[in-house]
Formats: structure tokens, sequence, C-alpha cells
């Protein structure tokens, strides 16, 4: 097999690949401590994502996009109508 542009052999580049395997194999068998807690991922009560502390600019944003459609219809519909 010919050798590869850097001069590095096929076997010799296999090697260190190997090698770098195992050391990252070594260093993903150490025990780490605990994962870090994630708030919302172990909630039991569902409802909590409805929470007002969580929903309050939505619900704001919601009511201005609501208010503005509200009015574009009506207008779209007497501009039809007339």
């Amino acid at each position: 097999m010919p050798d590869q542009p850097d001069g590095s052999s096929m076997a010799e580049r296999e090697t260190i690949v190997r090698r770098l395997l195992r050391r990252a194999g070594a260093r993903a068998d150490r025990s780490r401590g605990p994962a870090p807690e994630v708030p919302f991922g172990r909630e039991r009560d569902p409802n909590l994502e409805f929470d007002e502390r969580r929903t309050g600019s939505e619900l704001r944003w919601l009511l201005g996009a609501l208010s503005t459609f509200l009015v574009v219809h009506a207008v779209w519909t007497k501009l039809g109508a007339s």
C-alpha cells in the first residue's frame, strides 16, 4: 500500500488511532460525579408548565396577536361585504 502524503504508512496511522481510542476509552471509564440536575427533567406535575410565572409574557403576546388578527379580519370582512 502506498505511503500517505505526510510520509507515514497505513500501519503507523492505525497504531496511532488505536492508541488514541484506548486513551479515550480509559478516560470515559473514569467515574464522574453525578450529572447536574435538570429542574424540568423531573417534574411530576404536568400543569407546572402553565404556571403564571412561566406564561406571563407569552400570554401577553398571544392576546396582542389575537386582537390584531381580529381587527384585521373585521376590516377585511367589511371591505369584502361592500
